[in-house]
């Protein structure tokens, strides 16, 4: 059995204990913590490889909570820019995303039309179409929203999920990342949002509900720029949540065919 992580009097020690005193602050030295996170990351991956409590992890390295953290972590494990390729997904697919018959009558499409009918601004009638985009990607390849993002509604599950309120009220908004029922984070918008969902999965090595695999599968291909890269890449094992699921996953490759065929039609 794996023996208990015992940090005090260590060297590591003096960065964690910097690292949670300097999270309690309101002006934050961002350049040192920086530096302390990459020190501290082998005890992190080896507490996260062994499963330790996701409280237990959060309690020694409180930074994972902030989205620009989260993110950092990210590109420290995979050499990607979640949040800058999250943009572009979004940019380049909403607008198709939102021509598809199957989410016509979605009820986040119909609310979408109704807000769109109050906004003449270009930027946030941009702003309201990613924000659909983003919160129908389940619905486009047939998985359970659920476990996506509760919108106007109480997170029920346990795995990483996005809690939203008021998508589209430019002035009231709400996107939150829980984990375990638990508030993790914190987010401006849908973008940063979604770079958060897909870079919890990675960052604290969470295994993709098979119900959302599909979901996660086509934003972690265009992450990746490799349509088979759930298959091959050993930084994302879980995401793909079973090769038996292959029509499943053929499914979802031709919808992103079709998706990068309209766009490509429409620049």
């Amino acid at each position: 059995q794996e023996k208990p992580f015992h940090l005090e009097g260590s060297a590591m020690d003096v960065h964690i204990k910097w690292l949670k005193q300097e999270y309690m602050k309101t002006q934050r030295n961002w350049k040192e913590v920086d530096n302390r996170m990459n020190v501290t990351i082998e005890i992190r991956r080896k507490m996260i490889s062994n499963k330790a409590p996701l409280k237990d992890i959060l309690k020694l390295f409180p930074f994972l909570r902030c989205p620009y953290q989260l993110f950092r972590e990210f590109q420290l494990l995979t050499h990607m820019d979640i949040y800058k390729k999250t943009v572009e997904i979004l940019e380049i697919y909403s607008e198709n995303i939102l021509s598809l018959y199957v989410v016509r009558n979605n009820p986040i499409n119909i609310m979408l039309q109704e807000n769109l009918k109050q906004h003449t601004e270009e930027d946030i009638l941009k702003y309201m179409k990613m924000t659909a985009a983003c919160l129908l990607l389940p619905d486009v390849f047939g998985d359970d929203s659920s476990l996506f993002a509760a919108v106007n509604e109480e997170v029920k599950v346990v795995t990483p999920v996005l809690e939203v309120k008021n998508p589209f009220n430019v002035n009231s908004c709400e996107f939150a990342l829980y984990v375990e029922r638990e508030e993790l984070a914190q987010l401006d918008d849908c973008t940063m949002a979604l770079a958060a969902l897909v870079a919890t999965f990675h960052v604290f090595d969470i295994p993709c509900p098979k119900r959302i695999h599909r979901t996660l599968n086509f934003l972690e291909s265009l992450v990746f720029e490799q349509c088979n890269s759930l298959h091959t890449d050993p930084v994302s094992p879980h995401i793909m949540a079973g090769t038996s699921h292959l029509h499943d996953w053929e499914g979802a490759q031709r919808v992103l065919e079709t998706l990068r065929n309209s766009s490509q039609r429409t620049v």
